[in-house]
């Protein structure tokens, strides 16, 4: 029986030392190697998607991003869409290509934000963020939200790994508040509770 054991943990140890290094939500089983993203690579990506949304330029838009970009937000098309039935249904793209998103994003002011937290996979980064602006809104509120990113290795280029696909949710009620379009009244009789 102790062989057993000595044989079992010889054999767990290294079954943890062939493994990639400690990523969430794994999307492939085999050790890490070009196919997987690193911890560096995963942060430059998170990097790359902060800094096309808080200080836009279109040659990061050219470098970090594929050609078939696609954006996903219902929290955007619910701020787009006045929350109105509109243009943009709820569940398609806000942006269906690198240069729709050219386009959409270099006529906006940028947003700042922290990066709260960041999570990558082999091929995946998911980023936690909360905003920085100053809003003059006696009700101010800040605003954070979570962005997936799904990427495609580019060996050799100036950006290893390119933003392919993103799904964006945040608190677009916070986001109205903020931006005085919504005044929130939280008086005792005016809250509605939700129910189970």
């Amino acid at each position: 029986m102790r062989s057993f054991i000595t044989i079992a943990a010889a054999s767990l140890a290294t079954f943890a030392y062939a493994m990639p290094e400690p990523i969430f939500g794994a999307s492939k089983l085999a050790a890490r190697d070009a196919t997987c993203m690193s911890a560096d690579e995963a942060n430059q990506v998170a990097l790359n998607f902060n800094h096309l949304i808080s200080a836009y330029s279109e040659e990061l838009a050219n470098a970090s991003l594929t050609v078939g970009f696609e954006d996903y937000s219902d929290s955007v098309i619910s701020l787009i869409d006045a929350g109105c039935a509109g243009p943009l249904p709820l569940g398609t793209a806000t942006f269906s290509s690198r240069a729709a998103f050219i386009a959409g994003q270099g006529n906006q002011p940028d947003i700042p934000f922290d990066q709260l937290n960041v999570w990558y996979n082999c091929d995946t980064v998911i980023l936690r963020w909360r905003t920085t602006l100053n809003f003059t809104t006696p009700a101010a509120e800040f605003v954070t939200g979570i962005i997936v990113l799904e990427t495609t290795a580019a060996p050799g280029g100036a950006q290893p790994w390119l933003i392919n696909t993103v799904y964006s949710e945040f608190n677009s009620g916070a986001w109205l508040v903020d931006l005085g379009t919504f005044v929130p009244n939280c008086t005792a009789p005016a809250r509605r509770l939700l129910r189970a």
